[in-house]
């Protein structure tokens, strides 16, 4: 039988979650108002969250429950993956047959709710229990191997409160990269783990002065240390790790940090440099794509189903960009697998494997991966055998949507590739959603730049580009690097990404599924939707951005 408003707000002083003056307060507002007592508290936002999941349970009719954590079976947490059970404080509880009865703090995450049901094949029975219950919960049935307890945490300029939300929601890994977060939020410089007598201290700098963030007992050590090293992505092994450039992704952005790790005379230690300077958001308009490119890799991104391939011409990746249209694509409630080279994007909601480990557990099987992980969405930092693309277009088929990334591979070559394989046409028409091609270009130092006397050859140029290059060539001034103290004598100050891309519109779909040869498909292609960078290479020679050499291969 529900309780009344009177005994509800009686029970929540006797638990401490509301004072007496805050309750005298609220009676007098629900009296002022004509409003029950607890309807008051709501609009006054005088709760304590439980209380208020409290109200908000008994309001809907859903049961709240004070559960025994010891009394859950371990043997639920294969049920739905941990990342999902932390982030968004759900367990399982129990198990009937086909219906899952799951705890939850927050009775309003809806589509959680129903990925659980889709991922499960099960039955929902939704209960809702106090925080501190589904944190003993999830300890219970996801252990911390490193052995770190709520009771280690002592207080710093982080509350132990906010200390003990992080580690019941990740563990010491996740403690750490919540550290650096809050470090980075507040303009700190960096942060240092070191011992201090018998703790281990986490200290941040700010203008000059050591602010301790938070402190463990001294037998911490290790665990910390080696969660550190873990987000920075640096080898396992007896030596030290060396310094290492990493990146956290949060809802705020993403923040760039160096890690150097040390052994002090009392210990390891770990240091970690915050680098402001390359702070920032992972996003689609961040990257590369000008305006119409845009426009059209958001809409196809919205399908949420298909294989999109990007292609780079050297060694180096095109993370970045992947991970921009993952965050483009990406819903609560998603299972998300990347398999990089290095790990430069930390999210704790996603399953992050490098591709060492990947090939150890899957033996290069994709299949096999897409069994035992049911992602719904997959990235592939760099599949290194092209022939393997004929696999992942079945399993984008299927209806996981794939992002892979593809090296050594010009433009041209990614298309014949994929037009190429050794499927039905129509099906790769049907199932491709996008095929993309980046080139890093660098930015030339503005502050010294050097003219150049002679105007460049359009030998090389296509047709296509030759009357507008030919305008540029007349009218602007070209120049090449020299070298100065602000680019430290590179003649450059930094890179950006050049994008060309074909998206698989109606159009494409046609041409791609038709008769023909590779080369008539190409040169069709090339007609139909093609979105060059010719634009925006056009602008950076102009304002004299960049080399003509540079940006010469745009122009073929």
């Amino acid at each position: 039988m529900p309780s009344t408003p009177g005994d509800l707000l009686e029970k929540f002083q006797r638990l401490g979650y509301i004072s007496p003056d805050d309750l005298k307060e609220i009676r007098e507002r629900s009296a002022a108002r004509g409003i029950p007592g607890p309807e008051a508290a709501l609009l006054g936002d005088r709760l304590h969250p439980d209380a208020r999941a409290r109200i908000l349970s008994e309001s809907l009719g859903i049961p709240f429950l004070e559960v025994e954590p010891d009394a859950v079976p371990p043997g639920l947490s294969t049920l739905f993956p941990e990342a999902l059970a932390r982030r968004n404080r759900i367990v399982p509880i129990s198990r009937e047959g086909d219906r899952l009865t799951v705890a939850a703090a927050d009775p309003f995450r809806h589509g959680t709710y129903a990925a659980i049901e889709e991922m499960t094949g099960l039955s929902l029975r939704l209960v809702v229990c106090p925080q501190r219950t589904i944190g003993a919960i999830l300890a219970r049935l996801y252990p911390d191997s490193s052995g770190l307890e709520p009771s280690d945490l002592g207080e710093g300029e982080i509350s132990r409160k906010e200390a003990e939300e992080w580690l019941s929601t990740g563990g010491t890994r996740h403690v750490c990269g919540q550290i650096l977060l809050h470090a980075a939020a507040r303009r700190m410089s960096g942060v240092r783990m070191s011992p201090a007598g018998r703790d281990v201290v986490i200290e941040g700098r700010s203008e000059g002065n050591s602010v301790r963030l938070l402190s463990f007992p001294l037998r911490s050590r290790k665990p910390l240390f080696d969660a550190f090293r873990e987000l920075a992505g640096a080898p396992d092994g007896k030596e030290l790790p060396p310094e290492t450039v990493f990146h956290l992704e949060s809802d705020a952005g993403v923040v760039a940090l160096q890690a150097n790790f040390l052994q002090g005379l009392s210990g390891p230690e770990a240091i970690v440099k915050i680098l402001p300077d390359m702070r920032a958001r992972i996003s689609l308009d961040s990257v590369g794509f000008n305006s119409g490119q845009l426009d059209i890799t958001e809409k196809v991104l919205r399908m949420r189903n298909g294989f999109f391939l990007a292609s780079s011409p050297g060694p180096e990746g095109i993370a970045t960009t992947l991970f921009a249209m993952l965050r483009e694509a990406y819903r609560p409630g998603l299972r998300v697998v990347t398999v990089e080279e290095r790990h430069r994007f930390r999210n704790e909601g996603y399953i992050q494997l490098d591709r060492h480990q990947a090939s150890v557990r899957f033996s290069g099987d994709w299949s096999r991966l897409a069994e035992s992980l049911e992602p719904d969405i997959l990235m592939i930092e760099h599949l290194p055998d092209p022939a393997a693309l004929t696999d992942l277009l079945y399993l984008a088929q299927s209806g996981t949507l794939l992002l892979c990334g593809i090296r050594r591979f010009n433009f041209d070559r990614a298309l014949r590739t994929m037009l190429a394989l050794d499927v039905d046409p129509f099906l790769l028409a049907h199932v491709m959603r996008l095929v993309l091609h980046q080139r890093l270009v660098k930015l030339l130092c503005m502050e010294c730049r050097r003219p150049v006397p002679a105007r460049p050859s359009l030998k090389m140029v296509g047709a296509r580009y030759r009357g507008e290059l030919e305008r540029i060539v007349a009218d602007a001034s070209f120049y090449f690097p020299s070298g100065c103290p602000k680019c430290r004598g590179t003649g450059y100050s930094g890179r950006v990404a050049l994008i060309e891309l074909i998206p698989f519109t109606p159009g494409v779909q046609n041409i791609v599924a038709s008769e023909g040869t590779i080369e008539e498909k190409l040169s069709r292609l090339m007609d139909e939707d093609f979105y060059s960078a010719a634009q925006s290479v056009q602008e950076m020679l102009r304002r004299g951005m960049v080399t003509y050499e540079d940006v010469a291969p745009f122009f073929r």
